[in-house]
């Protein structure tokens, strides 16, 4: 009765979905023109919002060989800003107030300066100028990374860069950019170890991230006086990553929902956590395959994701760089809807197209108001935002009824109750 009670248990147990260690293969939408520099060309990537036109949305990739180079979202490649040298690195951060208007700041690191090179794109004609702010120079180490942040707590506006020695340093920008007032302070710098492949910071969890090539994810405070104290969120000897390891991302829905996103080149792949800096559970990993004129991903770098509403993706992008693309022959990109990602897990990830940074400026780059010219501090702190609209057919934890922290459900527990205190009764004599 015993042995024929765990084969029942079993069968039950092996049609159960699992939460993790689930990799699948998702077909991209588009593809972006070949970058301009040939062989490992591209170092990083952003996405750049239109205030008042998602058909003007921007993808930015940082070329070691030319510039920035910057594409629609289309995947047609618009321009290359070359002027003051090569891109090792690009970040934006929305609402900084820019000669007192909230606009999205494009900083870029760039080893022909040593410095860290600041621009705005103006929305009219989506051309790049000048930000109005000297160079941030990075004396003692040449930057191959950078990322921007915004302390929730206090305002305080900070841009991270990283190197290939290892070093990252943290710099403190105050005053108001555009008017030649901001002054830069280098505020911490903390020794990684080995390279530095990835930056990204999770504002309002005042968190950073940094990818140690050769070694793993490490989880940084994001403040100034956090000093050098790190977890591991995941890594290579004992991990599930695979070298080369690549870039970092995050997917930030509204509140504080939301995940990490890390590329593991040695397994083709990218993975997913959650966004929680307590816990940063696995949730599985993808591949992106070929399909139709489009070729499959190989030797991935670097990953961009976005939970905003794109033309041709409503609910959300991912953007996956592709080192071997044979359309052209130099590196692309492969661009995914997210709700392609979030379904195809058994527990569905969520879907929520919530804007994080509540916009409320119509007229300048990327959310704010404008304050008539006047003030000078800080830029101001993105609120955190309510949950945003759940698109048809989706709640806050994704498709349909799926809650995304229950890998087994209510009813099958139940029956599975019911069979061992069944299987525990004695036949009356």
């Amino acid at each position: 009765m015993r042995f024929r009670t765990l084969l029942i248990v079993a069968g039950l147990l092996a049609g159960l979905p699992t939460l993790a260690q689930q990799n699948i293969q998702v077909s991209p939408s588009l593809e972006t023109a070949q970058v301009l520099g040939a062989g490992a060309a591209v170092q990083g990537a952003a996405l750049w919002m239109h205030p008042t036109d998602p058909a003007n949305n921007l993808f930015l990739v940082a070329d070691n060989q030319v510039g920035l180079l910057v594409y629609r979202t289309s995947g047609a490649l618009l321009f290359a800003q070359s002027s003051e040298g090569v891109a090792a690195g690009v970040d934006v951060q929305e609402n900084v107030q820019v000669t007192g208007i909230s606009q999205s700041l494009v900083m870029v690191a760039n080893p022909s300066l040593q410095a860290l090179v600041a621009y705005i794109v103006e929305p009219t004609t989506l051309g790049l100028r000048s930000a109005g702010l000297s160079p941030i120079n990075t004396t003692g180490s040449v930057p191959n990374s950078v990322a921007l942040y915004v302390s929730p707590t206090t305002g305080r506006f900070f841009a991270f860069a990283g190197s290939a020695t290892g070093v990252v340093a943290q710099y403190e920008l105050t005053g108001q950019v555009g008017d030649g007032g901001v002054d830069v302070t280098p505020v911490r710098t903390f020794d990684v170890g080995d390279s530095v492949v990835g930056l990204a910071v999770d504002d309002p969890q005042r968190t950073l991230y940094v990818v140690e090539q050769g070694n793993g994810i490490w989880q940084y405070g994001a403040e100034p006086d956090a000093g050098d104290a790190r977890v591991l969120v995941d890594g290579i000897t004992g991990g599930g990553l695979e070298a080369p390891l690549g870039g970092v991302a995050l997917y930030t829905a509204s509140g504080v929902r939301g995940y990490l996103l890390a590329v593991s080149g040695g397994a083709n792949a990218v993975r997913i956590y959650e966004r929680q800096p307590s816990a940063h559970t696995f949730r599985g990993s993808f591949t992106v395959g070929q399909d139709g004129g489009i070729d499959a991903v190989e030797r991935p770098r670097h990953v961009v994701v976005t939970n905003r509403s794109l033309t041709g993706f409503p609910l959300g992008m991912v953007a996956v760089h592709d080192s071997t693309n044979a359309t052209g022959g130099n590196e692309n990109f492969k661009l995914v809807p997210w709700q392609a990602i979030a379904t195809g897990f058994t527990t569905p990830l969520v879907v929520d197209t919530g804007n994080p940074t509540a916009p409320t400026d119509g007229g300048t780059p990327d959310a704010g108001t404008a304050d008539g010219g006047g003030g000078g501090g800080s830029p101001e702190v993105p609120p955190v935002g309510e949950p945003g609209p759940v698109p048809p057919g989706y709640n806050d934890n994704g498709l349909n009824c799926y809650c995304s922290s229950v890998s087994v459900p209510g009813t099958v527990l139940l029956v599975l109750a019911g069979v061992l205190l069944l299987s525990r009764r004695r036949p009356r004599a």
